[in-house]
């Protein structure tokens, strides 16, 4: 070089940026300070060395430990000002650069297209001429199946782990956004995290909004941890995502959507009941895992009331769990009653004892006086509405004769708005107190007893275990085992849902037996 310099290394990190400290070409350069392979760095610029503030600073005083010096093409000789003031400069440079395109992505999804990422089951667009259509995505109709199969399969009761491992064992091809191969270099596969993935954040394929036509950006914000490549997401306030309607793109339809969310709901508070009582604070793997027996999280210890735990080999029995964790002070315990056993008594009485044909008489009876008692309201009610409507109809005519008569100004505008949702309101008020009560049949307990008894035969058919199974646990509130000393055998005390019951006895939708379902909890008991 014209100052008699010899080159002896020539580093370059092309198309990397300047923040990323594991930059190979960086690397390469701090390695040879550090074995004093080179006296003096020529960089066209210190951006071009690092745009983080503190990494240059570290960089600058490692140079001054191992004697070497630092020279830009813009500012010569560096001193430790340069690298306090131009350090500032490019960090600066980094945040602004990310707001310009923050703001710039804003725009594009404001638009209704797309900010980039792409989630599987879609794609790039392209035109005629071959060229991607830039912010579009299209459906892949064959992954989009896919899709579906996945909102079904949970939906219907299977769990991550079920639903990878068949998609996986069928050779379903997994979303491949990262391309073909993991970071150990395997061929991707199918995880259960992809279908669960993370519900707040809105990740995982259980959880995307986009399949049902909604987009949701800016959810999540991503920062570098110091010294890595890598980055953490963090999660936005909702009042900074944006949300469009894109039902082009829609794959899952309203209700299927809706039915994975209640199983998500459910498994939550699973979880969180757990988790107040003390049995069980682990990872939601291990609380939302799917319940390996039929009355897994039902059966409770009729000592102590605590919660009974699988134990044993064969066959499998349930012991008190606080006996066994705490001691005998706490619970005296009962002998453990095997899994075979009380699911058969459990089966049973559902069948026959839960919904006893005298208690069910004395349910309905009770049940129609207090019906004969909203009835008699419910007609007031109605008479009140009537009159409602009939003075609203006459004011807007009124109205209506006034903007005839060339009379229309802002007032009039506004007591027009205000007229017309009153009329809406008293409309919707008057058909939800038109509705009938529901009947509730004489044959309640037959009809339930049959409607158990397809159930019960339905968990020996492996296409329709599933359903079947959370069928009947959704029917059972709780199952109390005792103890009988004088008997010496187990006595099993069933506990029903109300509003379940009455679902399973009849063929009324949920909404028209709310009526009776808040009867039952509030007035008989909440039990039959």
């Amino acid at each position: 070089m014209a100052n008699g310099w010899t080159v002896v290394h020539r580093l370059t990190d092309e198309a990397i940026s300047g923040k990323d400290d594991k930059r190979p070409g960086y690397m390469a350069l701090q390695a040879a300070v550090e074995k004093r392979e080179i006296d003096v760095i020529l960089t066209e610029s210190l951006s071009r060395l690092t745009r983080r503030q503190g990494t240059l600073g570290d960089f600058y005083d490692t140079c001054l430990y191992h004697n070497v010096k630092l020279h830009t093409m813009q500012e010569g000789d560096i001193s430790r000002m340069h690298v306090a003031m131009y350090g500032a400069i490019n960090a600066s440079f980094l945040d602004s650069l990310s707001d310009g395109t923050h703001r710039g992505l804003t725009s594009v999804i404001n638009d209704g297209k797309s900010a980039g990422g792409r989630s599987y089951g879609y794609r790039v667009p392209k035109h005629p001429n071959g060229q991607p259509m830039t912010g579009e995505l299209e459906i892949v109709p064959e992954e989009a199946a896919i899709i579906r199969r996945i909102f079904i399969d949970y939906a219907r009761g299977l769990s991550p782990f079920a639903i990878v491992d068949t998609l996986n064992s069928e050779g379903v091809t997994p979303p491949m956004v990262k391309g073909p191969l993991d970071h150990n270099g395997k061929p991707r596969v199918w995880q259960a995290t992809t279908v669960n993935g993370n519900r707040d954040r809105g990740v995982g394929i259980l959880n995307n909004e986009l399949y049902v036509g909604r987009r949701v950006w800016n959810k999540l914000r991503y920062i570098n941890v110091p010294g890595t490549k890598k980055r953490e997401s963090r999660l936005n306030p909702e009042s900074e995502w944006k949300i469009v309607q894109v039902p082009q793109l829609r794959i899952v339809d309203d209700a299927l959507w809706q039915a994975v969310k209640e199983r998500q709901a459910k498994l939550d508070a699973r979880r969180d009941a757990n988790r107040i009582e003390g049995e069980d604070a682990g990872g939601a793997n291990r609380t939302n895992r799917r319940p390996t027996y039929l009355l897994s999280g039902l059966t409770r210890c009729g000592c102590c009331g605590g919660t009974l735990n699988i134990g044993g080999s064969k066959p499998k029995r349930l012991f008190c769990s606080s006996n066994k964790s705490k001691g005998k002070s706490v619970c005296k315990g009962i002998p453990g009653i095997s899994m075979e056993k009380l699911e058969r008594i459990v089966l049973d009485g559902l069948r026959h004892h839960l919904m006893q044909p005298e208690a069910v008489a004395d349910f309905i009876r009770r049940y129609q006086i207090h019906q004969r008692d909203l009835d008699a309201s419910r007609q007031e009610t109605l008479a009140r509405l009537r009159a409602s409507q009939a003075q609203t109809e006459k004011e807007l005519a009124n109205i209506m004769t006034a903007i005839k008569a060339g009379i229309f100004t802002s007032s009039t505008k506004s007591e027009l708005e205000t007229l017309e949702a009153r009329k809406d309101k008293l409309a919707r008020d008057f058909q939800s107190a038109s509705q009938a009560a529901p009947t509730i049949p004489d044959d309640l307990a037959e009809v339930y007893a049959a409607q158990v008894d397809a159930l019960t035969s339905s968990l020996n058919d492996p296409g329709s275990r599933l359903e079947a199974a959370d069928a009947i646990r959704n029917l059972i509130d709780r199952i109390v085992v005792h103890w009988d000393e004088a008997a010496g055998d187990h006595v099993v005390t069933l506990e029903g849902r109300i509003m379940e019951l009455l679902r399973a006895a009849t063929n009324e939708t949920a909404a028209a037996l709310g009526a009776a379902a808040d009867f039952a909890v509030n007035g008989c008991g909440g039990r039959i």
